[in-house]
């Protein structure tokens, strides 16, 4: 049986195509293990080229993109010979500071060598290239017994010690094998725990204008102001700047890759959505940022040489959520966040990712599914109006729909869409309560079906099962 297995980021989609082990008596049959590949492609968001091969070209590509990572935070050189006789594969520095060229050299045809092939990636598109590389890594159901072999570089490569602050700034990885490689070599120690000043954790305007709007309204006796006590917001006086820092170092971590995956997405659209003078940030600002389980940012430190002076210039100080002594968070998601000076946002979690994340419970009946993706396709028929002004690529979506059709979740699978995302009808088509995310958590609680959908410049919709 064929197989397809994907690790897809919004600049980056590595697929694999290969068939199943032989069915055995303790085998997961909803989800087997691929014992063989033989088509690997991989290919970027806003680039025509892509790389096309078999499993060679997959080994080739994992040690070139490690020994890149490894060379590129520490600083020592890790050469890789290049054979361009077998899908070899080879990452070279720009002079640019954000270019890196991707070179691959195909098998030869008929005793002729090809010319290789070349991709120019920026730095988001090489770092989104790491992180779907570390995800099969840790997808144990795919070539389970493939794994990267890796060794320290030789002390001879050495050169002068340059802060890792300084070369890793625009490039991050995740924490599974390329991570934990490049950054062992030195031995980076751990973060401390966050100690979040006190003039970051005020109300946000948003809690100030509610507060004092129903200041004025209370002499009137209205329906919306008879809420129950159950819906009631928390009360009690607000926890400190150091009581949050102690409440926050002593909170469970959440680990589990899917809650994870979830709240790093919903942080990200939250940020996306206020980041609005993008232009007056003249270098990478970087945040350790710790969210609760429901998606609320409760605190934030700037990291890696990054001045407090300049938090206004991103929406944190606008997003920041108070708890209250009497709800302090439980658990909490800690997150790397990088507001870069080309107006790219960069979100990874703080430790990486412990396994693979999934998209939660999911509708998997055929038919059920072809009836969703129907309605899915003339919902958005009818509201899509493409700008040849504004769109210059198609834009591509995940999109997670209810049972009862309704858009509880959705997710940016290229660049364009980031910036182009409020001009198409799925913001204001967004349901997430259909699916039970809502106050307490961000992750569905009812099953969906989910599709590859795709927005194209001639006003036409596509929407086909997502892989």
């Amino acid at each position: 049986m064929n197989i397809k297995r994907q690790y897809s980021l919004p600049n980056c989609r590595l697929l694999l195509e290969g068939l199943a082990a032989e069915v055995v008596a303790d085998s997961d049959l909803t989800r087997p293990i691929v014992s063989m590949v033989f088509h690997v492609e991989c290919s970027f968001a806003g680039r025509e080229q892509r790389l096309s091969g078999g499993k060679a070209l997959l080994e080739n590509l994992a040690q070139a993109v490690s020994a890149y990572a490894q060379e590129f935070l520490s600083g020592v050189r890790h050469p890789m010979p290049v054979k361009p006789d077998g899908e070899a594969v080879q990452l070279i520095r720009s002079e640019s500071r954000d270019l890196h060229h991707l070179r691959c050299y195909p098998k030869p045809a008929d005793g002729e060598a090809i010319a290789p092939i070349q991709i120019d990636l920026t730095t988001v598109q090489l770092f989104d290239l790491v992180e779907a590389i570390d995800q099969f890594f840790a997808d144990t159901r795919t070539l389970p017994e493939l794994t990267l072999q890796l060794a320290p570089a030789s002390r001879r490569y050495r050169q002068a010690d340059v802060p890792v602050v300084q070369r890793s700034a625009p490039f991050l990885v995740g924490a599974g094998s390329l991570a934990i490689a490049a950054l062992a070599i030195f031995l980076v120690p751990v973060p401390g725990p966050i100690e979040a000043p006190e003039r970051r954790l005020g109300e946000t305007a948003s809690q100030t204008e509610n507060a004092t709007s129903e200041d004025d309204d209370d002499d009137e006796s209205t329906p919306e102001s008879e809420a129950s006590e159950s819906d009631a917001p928390p009360s009690g006086p607000a926890l400190s700047a150091a009581e949050l820092a102690d409440v926050i170092a002593g909170a469970q971590q959440i680990v589990d890759p899917t809650e994870l995956d979830f709240i790093q997405r919903y942080t990200r659209r939250q940020l996306e959505d206020t980041w609005q003078d993008r232009a007056e940030v003249s270098q990478d600002l970087i945040y350790r940022v710790s969210v609760g389980r429901d998606g609320a940012i409760l605190a934030y430190e700037p990291v890696e040489g990054t001045s407090a002076v300049v938090d206004d210039q991103t929406p944190l100080p606008e997003l920041v959520f108070q708890p209250t002594q009497d709800a302090p968070p439980e658990a909490i998601a800690e997150f790397k966040v990088v507001f870069t000076d080309n107006g790219v946002l960069q979100i990874n979690p703080w430790a990486g990712y412990q396994g693979t994340p999934t998209l939660g419970p999911e509708i998997d009946d055929p038919e059920t599914l072809a009836a969703l993706g129907e309605a899915l396709a003339e919902t958005l028929s009818e509201r899509w109006q493409a700008n040849p002004d504004l769109l210059s690529e198609e834009l591509v979506y995940r999109v997670g729909v209810t049972e009862a059709g309704a858009i509880a979740d959705y997710d940016p699978q290229n660049a364009a869409t980031f910036e182009l995302d409020s001009e198409t009808p799925l913001p204001e088509l967004l349901t997430p309560e259909a699916a039970g995310i809502g106050d307490e958590t961000v992750v569905p609680q009812e099953p969906l079906g989910q599709f590859e959908v795709v927005l194209r410049k001639d006003g036409s919709v596509e929407v086909t099962p997502f892989q």
